[in-house]
């Protein structure tokens, strides 16, 4: 991993020179060194920890915070949230994902049946680097966003893309392949995705649903804790917790279902992790889904040209500069 980034990374400092210094008067590419604050991450890894279908007003919203207890009192602390966190595309499962990793509004069918015509991070991270795909993971108990894990564009594809574990019965079957994952294989860039929020929500039975919120809770605190615990990923790792969507206010139908631009629907939590994460920060900053393409990228050093977000910069202790984009 870092002979071939140091690689990579001379090569496009040769190749920037060159353009610099030719006569046909464009901009040289960007270098795409993080310049990150802090030398001791040397080796950067990401995990996307998606709770699918949280509403706000159960989860940041909540004044008491009743169902998040571990990410309000225990995470929140070490982190950067954001309260003004979007999602401007279509509210629905495998759209929000999407969004989420291809820095793009994505309306695309909800039921596994169509990939993103955009590249994934998974791609991009792969076919920079030429990491095999045992090094980017999507684990996820609904079985339809087997589709996140590659999409169409024809730069990209299958061949860059990410190993996809899916069909799990519950968030606890899901952390349990997580972990196992993580522990075995080391990836470098994951998503992993809970479903049983959405689908408690689905039956509509609040305690079910609140319930599942607190138990997805007490999954991200543990994943965290294990994050710290393993010598290859302590110290190194960014990992964010955010929605795929949100659910219907109270004035438009509730929380059994979700699906329109309600702000029920559209604003959701995101909370940052990571060595150079702000610690104890609110940001109430607009940003979307799209925007935790470009972060990632800037995190894990490789460009995301088809994204059309922006780097979240409030999540960090500096201003990232270098990563072409």
């Amino acid at each position: 991993m870092n002979f071939t980034r140091t690689f990579m990374l001379l090569l496009i400092g040769v190749l920037v020179e060159f353009v610099s210094c030719g006569s046909n008067g464009g901009s040289a590419p960007p270098n795409p060194s993080r310049n990150f604050s802090s030398p001791a991450v040397t080796d950067p890894k990401v995990v996307i920890f998606v709770i699918d279908g949280a509403r706000y007003t159960e989860t940041f919203g909540d004044p008491s915070h009743t169902w998040i207890p571990h990410i309000w009192n225990d995470l929140r602390p070490q982190g950067t949230i954001l309260t003004n966190f979007r999602n401007f595309g279509t509210t629905s499962t495998v759209p929000g994902h999407c969004a989420l990793i291809t820095g793009t509004w994505q309306d695309l069918a909800n039921d596994g049946s169509e990939r993103p015509d955009k590249p994934t991070v998974f791609e991009y991270y792969r076919k920079w680097f030429s990491e095999p795909q045992s090094d980017a993971l999507v684990v996820s108990g609904k079985a339809k966003l087997e589709v996140c894990a590659w999409g169409t564009h024809p730069d990209y594809g299958e061949p860059y893309g990410a190993t996809a574990s899916v069909g799990y019965s519950n968030d606890v079957a899901v952390y349990n392949e997580l972990i196992s994952a993580l522990q075995t294989r080391h990836p470098h860039l994951v998503m992993a995705c809970f479903p049983q929020v959405d689908w408690a929500g689905h039956s509509g039975v609040w305690a079910d649903y609140v319930s599942s919120i607190a138990g997805a809770d007490s999954l991200a605190w543990k994943t965290w804790n294990y994050l710290q615990s393993d010598p290859f990923y302590a110290g190194q790792t960014f990992m964010f917790v955010t929605h795929d969507h949100g659910r219907h206010s109270d004035e438009n139908g509730g929380f059994q279902n979700h699906g329109d631009q309600c702000l029920g629907c559209t604003r959701l939590s995101f909370l940052a992790l990571g060595p150079e994460v702000r610690a104890g920060y609110t940001s109430d900053g607009l940003f979307t889904q799209r925007d935790l393409c470009k972060t990632v990228g800037q995190i894990l050093e490789f460009p995301t040209p088809h994204a059309e977000g922006t780097v979240i910069v409030d999540l960090f202790q500096f201003a990232p500069t270098g990563v072409a984009q």
